[in-house]
């Protein structure tokens, strides 16, 4: 019985690392089974904001195990790990972008970990022996951005953090700040599924379910979203160059001249050195009828009982606190709610996001893709819902057909052979 196995490589893996406890001369999984580990190496493709590393030193000087920090690109982690396989020497703790079914038999349960630190709920994935094998490092939320020296200039208001708008009351503001001010365009979305996926689901759209056939499709409400991005993609309020030319919408609003950008919690560190020419701030989505957001994340994994002491460290309130606010990372834990030193702010409110948001399908497309992950499929990198969505948007393609075609191809990609 073949199972598809494909690899996944997206924009959003892009900050995937391996932390590896290796002993000296034999394979870490054997000689570290235990506690006494004398030696931590830590292998990484990004790490921006030196959080990883900072954790290294802390994990030296807590536990008096020496800690190797160690860099390798990311298009190297999967093979990697893959010849650790053929080795018997994998690593005792990894951050993966997803689970490979080349060694997920070979990863501890994390279940008490996820229970004792309150992963979210929404964010657990268990395996058909109800195990649960990963554990979110931190999250990405998709949220929004306004500029607000032009909505002020223009006497326009917007909700505060506890306040609320729908699509057409949002839109309606843009319009406006944009005949105040001179603005070029009212605002710009990021080309990505994980920006439309929330979108979707702000108009009450639960995303891309299975049917009781066992296909996959989206539903009704869908089409009502992807008919109104079509309708406010008129190079007016927002820009067509964007999803059809990839143009930069980061740029785009730093130019100032865009009221609003549709984006997520990771430009918040870039706006802090990049924006001095105008004031901005991070302000609740649009609701129409739904407040939802969409998650993204990398996850942790150990492959032996060593790995999983780390683990148990790593998810202490403290550690994960310092963690989450070196790194300017969401975080994935109901009991830990980390405070910032910049912007704070601004990220509280992609917390409240995440708190506030339809819980059914917050993390429905990262929490598919792990379940399939489990069964033997990784996804691949061509995301129909984008390449589809461009189609209608240009005018290659109807509404009914970008739907049909994504639904006959998230079908086949979701489709595990037993």
């Amino acid at each position: 019985m073949n199972k598809v196995v494909k690899r996944i490589i997206g924009g959003s893996l892009a900050a995937t690392l391996m932390l590896s406890m290796a002993a000296c001369g034999s394979s870490s999984s054997s000689s570290n089974s235990g506690s006494d580990a004398k030696e931590i190496t830590l292998t990484f493709a990004d790490d921006q904001n030196g959080a990883y590393k900072t954790l290294a030193e802390q994990y030296e000087k807590e536990k008096g195990v020496k800690v190797n920090v160690m860099e390798v690109p990311y298009s190297d982690l999967s093979t990697k790990l893959s010849n650790a396989v053929k080795a018997n020497d994998l690593p005792d703790i990894a951050r993966v972008p997803q689970i490979d079914p080349v060694w997920s038999d070979q990863l501890e349960d994390l279940s008490d970990l996820a229970t004792k630190y309150e992963v979210m709920d929404s964010l657990i994935v268990k395996n058909d022996s109800g195990q649960v094998l990963t554990i979110p490092s931190d999250l990405t939320a998709v949220g929004l951005f306004i500029n607000t020296t032009l909505f002020d200039k223009a006497g326009v208001s917007y909700p505060s953090a506890d306040g609320s708008w729908t699509w057409d009351e949002f839109i309606d503001s843009l319009k406006k700040v944009q005949e105040a001010t001179g603005a070029k365009y009212g605002m710009v979305m990021d080309a990505s599924t994980h920006r439309e996926r929330s979108f979707l689901y702000q108009f009450g759209s639960k995303g891309v379910q299975q049917q009781s056939d066992g296909s996959w499709a989206l539903d009704d409400k869908a089409k009502t979203a992807l008919e109104y991005l079509k309708n406010i993609n008129d190079d007016s309020i927002m820009p067509k160059s964007v999803w059809l030319s990839s143009e930069d919408p980061s740029s785009l609003f730093k130019s100032g001249q865009v009221a609003a950008y549709y984006s997520g919690n990771w430009q918040v560190a870039d706006f802090v050195t990049s924006i001095s020419s105008f004031d901005w701030k991070t302000v609740v989505m649009p609701s129409q009828p739904t407040r939802a957001t969409n998650v993204g994340t990398n996850y942790m994994v150990a492959y032996s009982e060593a790995g999983k002491q780390f683990l148990d460290w790593f998810y202490s309130k403290d550690v994960y606190s310092k963690f989450c606010q070196q790194g300017n990372y969401l975080s994935a834990l109901d009991s830990v709610t980390p405070t910032f030193e910049q912007r704070n702010e601004d990220m509280q409110l992609f917390q409240e996001e995440i708190a506030k948001s339809d819980q059914d399908v917050l993390a429905h497309q990262i929490t598919v893709q792990l379940q399939l992950a489990l069964k033997g499929s990784v996804l691949p990198s061509d995301d129909p819902m984008k390449e589809e969505t461009i189609k209608y948007l240009s005018g290659e393609e109807d509404v009914d057909t970008a739907i049909k075609n994504m639904n006959t191809k998230f079908t086949k990609y979701y489709t595990v052979d037993e």
